[in-house]
């Protein structure tokens, strides 16, 4: 059968939207090539005219999936500025939403402790850091410090605010709203220098 030109460029995006999907939900080690491929409704001997290997496409989602969750989360703040974008922005990380979007929402809490665990893909482990310290740049933007302790601010808070939502998830109703709440107020703290103010 012979594919339309566009056929190829759709059906990666197809293949790295479910992957990512699954990494999510499933974690990098329970998703499966097959699994994959069969939620992009594709076969799964086509898998090998997109990517090299399954480290091929777990780096390939780090790599899209990452800038395509922040442009989308970053936009619903962009009429804000100084500590009033980074106040909205902390909540709405750890708002309801956010919480229960495990599958479409940010991936660092989703995959961030079983990339770290021994046999990942070093050159995966790279590309997961350089996105992480990537959005810590973006973050420092809105930050009123010098540059290194808006730097130190905007890791310590991104550590509070991804800790608090992994844990959150594993708890109940109330416990987790009292966590992403207390995290929040600290998050906000940590990177305007001042108590939160909602």
């Amino acid at each position: 059968m012979r594919y339309p030109p566009e056929h190829k460029p759709e059906a990666r995006e197809r293949i790295l939207r479910a992957a990512s999907r699954q990494f999510r939900e499933r974690g990098v080690a329970r998703t499966t090539v097959a699994s994959v491929m069969h939620e992009a409704d594709l076969t799964h001997g086509g898998f090998y005219a997109h990517f090299d290997s399954k480290n091929d496409l777990v780096d390939r989602v780090i790599e899209s999936s990452f800038d395509q969750t922040s442009a989308r989360f970053a936009a619903k703040f962009d009429e804000l500025e100084g500590d009033n974008w980074v106040r909205a922005w902390v909540r709405g990380y750890l708002d309801d939403g956010h919480l229960n979007q495990r599958r479409v929402g940010c991936p660092f809490p989703s995959v961030s402790a079983e990339l770290t665990q021994a046999g990942t893909d070093p050159q995966t482990l790279r590309r997961f850091e350089g996105m992480y310290l990537e959005r810590i740049e973006a973050l420092i933007e809105h930050v009123d410090a010098p540059p290194e302790e808006a730097r130190r601010r905007a890791l310590a808070a991104t550590a509070q605010m991804i800790g608090a939502l992994m844990l959150a998830r594993g708890l109940g109703e109330a416990a987790s709203r009292a966590l992403r709440r207390a995290a929040g107020d600290e998050a906000i703290r940590t990177l305007t220098g001042a108590p939160p103010a909602d």
